[in-house]
Order: C-alpha cells, then structure tokens, then sequence
C-alpha cells in the first residue's frame, strides 16, 4: 500500500506537537511495510519516496498513492487541495487527522494569511472528500461530524514507554535542585489556552519550601511580576533528549485556562500528558472534560485557576508516598495498557486497509 502522506511540519528532527505526532506515526506504518510518499521538504528515512514541493510534483504524489492523508491542525493547509480540479482520482480515499478546530486561529499570536480568513469555508469545502477522520479527542469527533465527515473515530495520542521511561532518571540534570521535590511544566508559557499565571502563584505560595518548579522551555514574553525563588527556567531541548529530563521530575503539571472561544471546549490531547505518564510522573491537570477522561485514573484535578488546590495537591503528593507511588504507577501502566503510538499506529493501518480494501 502507498500512502501519500500530506503535512505541513518536517519531522526530522522532531521538535513541536506536530513533527512529534507525525514522526511517530509515519516510523510505525514504515516497520509495518507501507510505503510513505512525501514532498521533498521532508528528510525523514522512513519515508520511502519524495516528490518536488510543486503543483506537478503534488500531482504524482496524489496519482500514485493509494490513500492519501491529511494531517489537520489549527491552520488551513493540504486539505484543500482536493478543491482543486482533477488533481484527487475519482473515488481516492482520502482520511483526515484531525488535531484542532480553525477557532484556534482566534487565540493565535501571529497574523491571518489570507488562506485563513476564508479557512472556515474552504475546510467545510474539502471536508466532503474525506472518507473518514481520525480524531486526537473526543470533542473533535463531534467537529469533524459537523464539518460533514460522516466517519469520525477517537484516535487519542499517546507516548513511546520505551523511549520515555523511570529508568532514565538524572537528578543531575537539574543542578542545585537534586534534593528538591521537582515540579516540571514543559513546552510553551505564551499560548492563550496554557495558565501559566496559575504556576506563577502557586510557586509563590510555596516559596521556602521543598518544593520547587522547573520551566522546561522559554519563560513567558511579558512577565511583570518578579520570578519567585523556587520557579527556575531550562532552555528548550530536543524531542529525542526529551525523556531524561521528564524522568528525573517528580509531577508533570498540565494547566489550562477556561475554553470560551469555541463551542467545542478543550479539544486538545496533549502530547506532554502522555510522555509524563510514560516517565511514571502523576499529572496535574485542569479538571476539563477531555482531560479528566483520559486522567481521572492517574492523576491528580484541580479546578480552573484554583491555586489553593494546585498547592494542596502537591502537598499531598509530596507528603504522601503512598498515593504518589500508586499513581506513578498507573501513570506508566496506562501508556503501556493504551495511551502509546503503537496502539494509534495500528488504528490508522487498519483503517488505510479499510479504506483501500472498498475501492
């Protein structure tokens, strides 16, 4: 089976969500003998041929694939290419990995390109060439059902246990904070949907105690308040050093603020939610919907923007070792048992086979 696998983010080397997601996936559908076609701003090895980043060479790339597959996210990107006249075969499969609705495009920093201001409209366009989505969350089933893709199927994210795992701890990588009990936040502290604010003040509250907060990326672009003591900022590092550093922290945090620019609520499904699990972290995480799904069984909720009950919580978990080693145990056990690339690798193979299989 070929696969014309259209993306907007290179996944060699991996870096954001995105990349990350896809260089997953695209290895495990290469171990299993499926042939990737990719554009030539691609790098990864695990594809298997390349075409010119042009309208002829998207043109091959599309005639000789057997299924083609979008990867959806906050922007519009290929999926309107099948709006384009004659350039999709007639009957082609086409399935879409949803990852977010356009309303994010409301909250974004940068500016609207011009494909974005009428990206409602063409997303609902191409939604009716799809065959079939594959959905990271729950809320985003409903999404893709109401852009007019009749298949829709909850494919959540996952981790890689054998890549991110306890037997990687290195306290050392935190100098000076070996003998702290170490609270990670990893990725951005400037997107809209992310409270940092609410880790700013509980690191206040817990000032003079042993327990300290670890940024693992760019401190915030606007911070007026002064940084407390115990809330200490690393640089960014590569996916692939990920793991050593999420290892050797005790909680992984996953804070959110209230959801009120979209009718769908918090539709995300956090890749560093997953990778925490793996590593044996229990997770704090805002009591939303989607998250409490997935978590409820391994972590801890606390209420949106609550710092008492993020302070409590981490309290508990410091003070209690019983708790802490059942949940860092589920934690584990839950990306083993579910939550890991293998298990969404397989719902997409079976899918492809599916599809391909009806034509």
């Amino acid at each position: 089976m070929k696969v014309g696998f259209l993306h907007k983010v290179n996944t060699t080397p991996p870096r954001s969500g995105g990349s990350v997601h896809t260089y997953q996936l695209s290895h495990y559908l290469a171990r299993q003998g499926i042939q990737l076609l990719a554009l030539d701003n691609e790098t990864g090895s695990q594809f298997s041929e390349f075409f010119a980043r042009s309208v002829l060479g998207l043109r091959a790339l599309i005639a000789q694939s057997d299924v083609l597959y979008l990867r959806i996210d906050g922007r519009v990107g290929w999926e309107v290419a099948s709006l384009v006249p004659r350039l999709v075969k007639p009957n082609q499969p086409i399935i879409w990995e949803i990852n977010s609705t356009l309303d994010e495009l409301k909250v974004l920093p940068e500016p609207l390109r011009w494909r974005d201001r009428i990206g409602l409209h063409l997303r609902a366009l191409a939604a009716r060439s799809a065959q079939a989505a594959l959905c990271v969350s729950a809320p985003l089933v409903r999404y893709a059902k109401d852009i007019g893709i009749k298949s829709a199927e909850l494919v959540p994210n996952g981790s890689d246990p054998e890549m991110f795992t306890p037997t990687l701890s290195d306290p050392s990588l935190f100098p000076g904070l070996e003998n702290q009990f170490r609270v990670l936040w990893a990725g951005s502290t400037d997107y809209a949907w992310h409270d940092f604010d609410l880790l700013l003040k509980c690191a206040r509250h817990l000032e003079g105690t042993n327990i300290c907060f670890i940024v693992l990326g760019h401190p915030p672009h606007q911070l007026s308040e002064e940084i407390p003591t115990n809330l200490h900022f690393m640089p960014p590092v590569p996916y692939l050093e990920v793991p050593k550093y999420f290892a050797s922290a005790h909680v992984g945090l996953n804070l959110y603020r209230e959801i009120d620019w979209t009718q769908y609520g918090f539709f995300f499904s956090p890749l560093k939610l997953f990778d925490y699990a793996a590593s044996g972290l229990p997770v704090i995480y805002t009591n939303l919907p989607e998250l409490d799904r997935v978590a409820s069984e391994f972590g801890c909720k606390v209420d949106v923007g609550d710092v008492q009950g993020l302070t409590t919580a981490l309290q508990t978990l410091h003070s209690d070792r019983a708790l802490y080693a059942s949940l860092s145990q589920q934690a584990r056990q839950s990306v083993l048992n579910y939550y890991n690339w293998n298990r969404v690798g397989q719902q997409t193979e079976s899918l492809m086979q599916t599809l391909v299989s009806a034509t």
